[in-house]
């Protein structure tokens, strides 16, 4: 089975809340377990993006059996950008705590050829 990521930014860029967390806020606010239509693919799939400080990078993937159900996420997070998720404590050093603001869009995934190129680079 195939699977569509859908690249979410504008995640509090902070320690707290967990990885758990923030999909629980996610699938809370978007109904993405009870929505049997838009085929999330559930709870532990999210990626949460972080540094080597385990701050949050401020995005992050949801994954989903279906482009059509991925789409339908992408409406709903867009159609209320507004509000936030994940503004926890813990900052890290450089970034601002607070409101953020959500949106989501559809993951181009890196073609084969470029991820054998990045992942042999070896910079730090």
């Amino acid at each position: 089975m195939s699977w569509t990521q859908v690249y979410l930014t504008g995640l509090s860029r902070s320690v707290d809340p967990s990885d758990e967390e923030i999909e629980a806020m996610l699938d809370e606010r978007y109904n993405l377990s009870n929505d049997t239509t838009i085929m999330w693919a559930g709870p532990g799939t999210t990626l949460i993006k972080r540094d080597d400080k385990r701050c949050c990078r401020g995005f992050g993937f949801l994954t989903f059996y279906s482009a059509g159900g991925a789409a339908i996420v992408i409406d709903r997070i867009n159609a209320n950008a507004g509000g936030s998720v994940g503004s926890g404590s813990g900052t890290c050093s450089g970034f601002s705590e607070g409101v953020t603001l959500l949106r989501a869009e559809l993951s181009n995934p890196k073609a084969a050829k470029e991820r054998k190129k990045s992942s042999g680079s070896g910079s730090r």
